[in-house]
């Protein structure tokens, strides 16, 4: 298992850095932290899926993003005064992270710069990620954000390089969520591709029959 953050180490310095994590273990709709907790950990993924969920001013929850094995996720408390987490992050399914004290963190950005710029540099690729969503947003219409981020959600649920089919344990309404776009606009455009032979819809999941159909709905 790679973890970006620690990429910049040397590999017998990176052992010892893992050798003090700790493995944590999620059963399916367990909630890993709740936003505005207080934060002391950073974690990677290691199995597993889970979502990063934020809530609204009106009250609902909205899922922004799905993290699979390799991802990292609440290094930007490190960055904050409060040290407060901007998010809640839930198991979609039984999953594994290990987690890394902020003070281990600390004492690894001080003593190795590698790790301050891979830091850095990890953060920089989600600025660029949201803006492009943002951009999209502002200039895509919603029936085609739907389709992109089922597509980009396949990926983290494929068997296999070359498969056809694949099935995402997610509600319309996270695909929507994750979209940016209403439920009757994604419950929309899910039946269109259903009925055109794609998808397939199921309760609390969304089976895609066709991975290169789907990707040639997504392209601009």
């Amino acid at each position: 298992m790679e973890w970006a953050l620690l990429g910049g180490l040397p590999e017998a310095d990176r052992r010892v850095v893992l050798a003090s994590a700790h493995r944590r273990r999620f059963a399916r709709g367990e909630v890993v932290f709740h936003e505005l907790d207080p934060a002391d950990t950073v974690h990677v993924v290691v199995e597993g899926r889970l979502a990063a969920r934020r809530s609204t001013p009106a009250g609902d929850t909205v899922t922004f993003a799905v993290l699979g094995p390799g991802d990292t996720f609440g290094e930007l408390a490190l960055l904050g005064s409060q040290q407060r987490r901007t998010t809640t992050v839930v198991a979609l399914e039984p999953a594994v992270t290990m987690s890394l004290a902020f003070g281990e963190v600390e004492r690894l950005r001080a003593a190795h710069p590698a790790v301050e710029r891979q830091l850095v540099a990890m953060l920089a690729q989600r600025v660029a990620r949201l803006s492009d969503h943002l951009l999209e947003a502002l200039h895509v219409p919603a029936d085609e954000r739907i389709v992109r981020r089922l597509l980009e959600v396949c990926d983290r649920y494929v068997a296999g390089e070359g498969a056809r089919t694949v099935v995402v344990p997610l509600t319309q309404d996270a695909i929507g969520d994750l979209a940016g776009a209403s439920r009757p606009t994604t419950n929309r455009v899910l039946r269109r591709l259903e009925a055109d032979g794609v998808v397939a819809l199921h309760r609390g999941s969304i089976e895609v029959l066709d991975l290169g159909a789907l990707a040639r709905r997504a392209a601009p």
